[in-house]
């Protein structure tokens, strides 16, 4: 855990939390302060920065929503950086989509683009343990399909398998986030058999690509999987428009 003293500048702005929980944050992008270290108590900060305690919490409170701490209360309490998670990315993007600020056709282009070259990274990169999964992940989806069963998870986690064999952890952040937005709106579907077998030979028909290593051949059927994805959820956004016009 890094010293306590003389980490933090006096403040000189009428918005103190601001200027306290960015302080904190450089600490952390920076490296001084790391997952797991501990934040000097609510006194101490107050103390250092020359400021109440209350200004002090609503910097932590800010802090703990943007996903930088978690706080823990008890005798062994107190604010401790968080691990990095996509969890705060998830939330993010799900909100602008909800209040309008992100529709469909970006979410769907914004997909596109990364999907695009998370294939172009896995398939220098994939290996044989990689296909088995994926192979495994189709295979599951086949089964589920015949027994009646909706493998919405399955089909999801085909993408997010596709993203670890970049072996770059930032883009399976991303890929789980959106993954994570896209199945909010795919849990309104109830799809036929006809729409999930068509998923399933998009996947097959990528993951034969991958094989081959026809990059080309791999990114047009992702294009084309993710625009039919895409128009499924434009039937149902406008569904609930036509009933809520008509409540």
């Amino acid at each position: 855990m890094p010293p306590d003293s003389n980490l933090f500048r006096p403040l000189n702005t009428k918005r103190a939390f601001d200027e306290i929980s960015d302080q904190i944050r450089e600490l952390i992008y920076s490296g001084v302060f790391k997952p797991g270290d501990k934040l000097p108590s609510e006194r101490e900060l107050g103390n250092q920065f020359k400021t109440g305690r209350m200004v002090v919490r609503e910097a932590l409170r800010t802090l703990e929503q943007a996903g930088l701490i978690y706080i823990k209360q008890g005798s062994s309490g107190g604010a401790f950086i968080r691990h990095a998670d996509g969890k705060v990315i998830t939330r993010s993007i799900s909100d602008m989509i909800k209040i309008g600020n992100v529709s469909l056709e970006e979410l769907t282009e914004a997909r596109l683009g990364i999907e695009k070259v998370v294939l172009e990274l896995s398939i220098n990169k994939i290996t044989k343990d990689d296909l088995h999964l994926l192979e495994k992940n189709i295979k599951d989806s086949e089964e589920q399909i015949s027994k009646g069963i909706r493998p919405l998870d399955t089909h999801l986690d085909f993408h997010l398998l596709l993203a670890k064999c970049t072996n770059n952890m930032l883009f399976e952040r991303i890929v789980e986030s959106i993954m994570k937005v896209t199945e909010s709106f795919l849990t309104q579907v109830v799809p036929d058999r006809i729409y999930l077998n068509n998923i399933l030979v998009y996947h097959k028909e990528i993951l034969q690509a991958i094989k081959q290593g026809d990059i080309n051949k791999a990114q047009e059927q992702m294009q084309s999987h993710l625009r039919d994805t895409k128009h499924k959820l434009l039937e149902i956004s406008k569904s609930e428009s036509v009933v809520r016009e008509t409540m």
